[in-house]
């Protein structure tokens, strides 16, 4: 009997221990989650706004420029020439965002409609907001949005002040952004819960997931904790991402701003409907407290892991798969405490690498470093030896090992010639050549003096011509690398 007293006391230890110790794992392991899901979430919010928002800024800018061919052509022409008219009349049902053309008005009360609609007798072109705004432009602008009288929908007057016309005169396009409503639609089927777009000036809503509130203003009183906020953010000037209290709790907000418009794009994302999944996974972990310590222990394990890469990727340059200048830095400082009284950095400079961009592009300009990171990972390539990519066309090289200056001068000649055995003929005309600067880490005991010795040494060479190297005091001139190279030959 005292024994199974015992036994019973034993267990009931035991759970005390153990089920408040899991319950503890789980409840750091559920701030962990909750935290990485906000964070992820968040970053999803704006890779997707920001691509969103370019969306509609590239087909603005597509109604923009076809718009001002028929404007260039106008200035060109006359619009007393029937076949400009015949011509303005082919801009109707052209473009799904303005199918009913283009129209015009002047000062003298003309008014011309692609579309054939003849305007009452009432109706004064210059009183009109169109007539307006086209003013005030020299090519085609976006002007404020409104709501269509006949259609109902949201749409925007794009003007422009027609040049060399002897009356003053605005052509014109009604553009409807039925394709601002299509992409807020399409944005919150995916884990976004409310998207708008509104104008800078006016704060009129001109598309939003909830369609009740097109048309109306975020100054004016929406009954919206939500809509009030995004407006008090607008009238901040802010963008990118905010946290705001909205209807429901917390909400992220991202605000991007639409290039060419007086638009803004807004999504919004609540914490409770981020939280929703996690909060029921809470109540079913819970009643499974010890499967659930196993999971926190594999979980952690993956998320040790993923930190690991993501701290991996944020010190390797992305292009060159080299170290860029933070992993450079690190590494170095690890070498130098290991043994500041042998190894020598050198920092290299690819001559004339802007004429590869200027005269064969940007991308012919990667392949070019891509390459020289391969030779340079090619030929320092000792267990002891650090390669980086610290900046543009600039690079770096740490030899960690006991070296002689004899021997740094023979390798860097020799490496000189292997790189215009590489590019020379590749590049003929662009003249491509490496400045190298370097210095021991002996006669400097820290990475910064190390580092800026080096650096001294680099622009001592570029001023002396290019396409050599010095270490110390030894500069070698272009001719000694010219003879080497002959001599190979």
């Amino acid at each position: 009997m005292k024994t199974n007293k015992k036994s019973f006391w034993a267990n009931v230890k035991l759970v005390i221990v153990i089920v408040p110790t899991v319950i503890l794992l789980l409840f750091v392991f559920f701030v962990l989650t909750r935290r990485e899901i906000i964070t992820l979430s968040k970053d999803n919010l704006a890779i997707k706004s920001k691509n969103y928002a370019d969306d509609i800024s590239k087909w603005a800018d597509s109604v923009l420029d076809e718009l001002n061919i028929y404007s260039s052509m106008i200035e060109h022409m006359s619009l007393d020439d029937p076949k400009t008219l015949e011509m303005l009349k082919t801009s109707a049902d052209s473009n799904d965002a303005y199918p009913y053309g283009l129209y015009w008005g002047d000062d003298q009360g003309t008014y011309f409609d692609s579309s054939g609609w003849v305007p009452d007798a009432d109706y004064v072109v210059t009183e009109r907001n169109w007539y307006l705004e086209g003013l005030e432009h020299e090519r085609f602008s976006f002007g404020e949005p409104y709501m269509d009288a006949m259609t109902g929908d949201t749409c925007v007057s794009v003007t422009t002040r027609v040049k060399n016309y002897k009356t003053v005169c605005v052509l014109a396009a009604d553009v409807y952004l039925d394709y601002a409503s299509d992409l807020v639609s399409e944005i919150t089927k995916e884990s976004i819960e409310h998207a708008l777009y509104a104008t800078g000036g006016t704060r009129i809503i001109v598309a939003d997931s909830d369609t009740d509130m097109v048309g109306k203003c975020l100054r004016e009183d929406n009954g919206s904790r939500l809509y009030a906020n995004i407006n008090q953010l607008l009238e901040e000037g802010k963008t990118g991402q905010s946290e705001i209290e909205g209807d429901d709790g917390l909400y992220y907000v991202d605000i991007n701003r639409i290039e060419n418009t007086d638009w803004y794009f807004i999504t919004c994302m609540s914490r409770k409907g981020t939280l929703k999944n996690l909060n029921r996974l809470e109540r079913l972990m819970l009643l499974a407290a010890v499967i659930v310590s196993f999971i926190l222990v594999y979980i952690v394990n993956r998320i040790a892991k993923e930190m690991s890469s993501i701290r991996i990727k944020a010190k390797t340059d992305p292009l060159t798969r080299l170290l860029n200048r933070d992993g450079f830095r690190e590494m170095m400082m690890l070498a130098m405490e290991t043994n500041t009284e042998q190894g020598i950095l050198m920092i290299m400079d690819m001559d004339n690498f802007k004429k590869i961009n200027d005269q064969l592009g940007h991308p012919e300009g990667d392949a070019v470093l891509k390459r020289f990171a391969v030779l340079l990972e090619g030929y320092f390539n000792r267990n002891k030896d650090i390669v980086a990519r610290i900046g543009g066309d600039e690079f770096a090289v740490y030899v960690g090992r006991p070296v002689g200056a004899s021997e740094v001068e023979a390798m860097l000649k020799k490496f000189i010639l292997l790189f215009h055995g590489e590019f020379d003929e590749a590049y003929p005309e662009q003249k491509l050549s490496v400045s190298i600067g370097g210095a021991f880490s002996a006669d400097n005991k820290t990475f910064d003096k190390l580092y800026k010795s080096s650096d001294e040494a680099l622009y001592k060479v570029k001023r002396n011509g290019k396409d050599g190297f010095m270490i110390a005091s030894g500069y070698k001139e272009k001719t000694e690398v010219e003879a080497g190279k002959k001599n190979k030959d």
